[in-house]
């Protein structure tokens, strides 16, 4: 693996197996850092736990919903006086309520599944401003 400053750390949430793993293999592939949740709680404890440079959270999760889980993790992040970092929302369900109330959010991305990985990644580099 190449030696790049140092290596940005990705919190992937997403409650597909399959998805998890190749987005995973994407962004290692691309020299990045990646831990993965598959629910919200999961997700929460690693953000506590960690410091990651990007998120990468799908809509549609058991539980609490990808948009709630960036609104917390959001106001974790300031109650700990811990700099805020950008989110990559990921979804198969193109719903225009979700998609304003992420615009709303002023999210990095908003990407459609099925996505081109190169899409994919560009999103991330420009979250990153590495790009």
């Amino acid at each position: 693996m190449s030696h790049k400053k140092m290596t940005k750390k990705i919190l992937l949430v997403d409650d597909e197996r399959i998805v998890i793993k190749s987005i995973t293999a994407l962004l290692e592939k691309e020299g990045y850092q990646v831990e993965s949740a598959g629910c919200a709680e999961e997700a929460m404890a690693k953000i506590k736990s960690n410091a990651f440079s990007l998120l990468i959270c799908d809509i549609r999760l058991l539980g609490k919903n990808g948009i709630e889980l960036v609104k917390e993790i959001r106001g974790y992040l300031e109650s700990a006086g811990k700099p805020l970092i950008p989110e990559i929302l990921i979804t198969g369900y193109a719903n225009i309520d979700c998609y304003q109330e992420a615009s709303g959010l002023r999210v990095s991305a908003y990407i459609y599944k099925p996505f081109d990985n190169y899409d994919l990644i560009l999103a991330v580099k420009k979250a990153l401003k590495t790009g």
